[in-house]
């Protein structure tokens, strides 16, 4: 699919303001000594580009702090069938606060190892939905 620039420049502010919010003025040296990561904006925008559509149930299985459910959302996913799990407590945390005010339901944000059974699990409830993982339908 293709973003309107319009919906590409979205991504990159609310990224930008979410940063802001949360690093405030550190420095990306900062940022890393903190392990604090995250996927650019303009890679996001790659990986939506190549998702065939934004329809249905969207999966990120090791969220981050959420960029590529944020970036989804911004391009037209619906919040109430976006998905997204992360395994660390501290960067969790930001997840489901970040994907919360974009309206996300907290239910949907998961904390687990994206490997385990567990989760393994709670793929199968969702694939009987159909979603998208990684740009693909399953």
């Amino acid at each position: 699919m293709k973003l309107t620039e319009e919906i590409k420049q979205a991504i990159i502010d609310e990224f930008e303001q979410w940063k802001q919010k949360t690093y405030g003025n550190l420095t990306d040296k900062q940022r890393k000594e903190l392990g604090a990561f995250h996927t650019p904006p303009l890679l996001t925008i790659k990986m939506i580009e190549k998702f065939s559509d934004l329809e249905g149930t969207i999966l990120d299985p090791t969220a981050g702090s959420g960029n590529l459910i944020a970036g989804c959302i911004l391009a037209g996913a619906d919040p109430k069938l976006c998905y997204a799990n992360e395994l660390d407590p501290s960067i969790y945390a930001v997840l489901v606060e970040r994907l919360t005010s974009l309206g996300v339901p907290k239910e949907n944000i998961t904390m687990m190892d994206a490997l385990s059974p567990e989760f393994s699990a709670f793929m199968r409830k969702l694939s009987g939905k159909g979603f998208t993982f990684g740009g693909m339908k399953c």
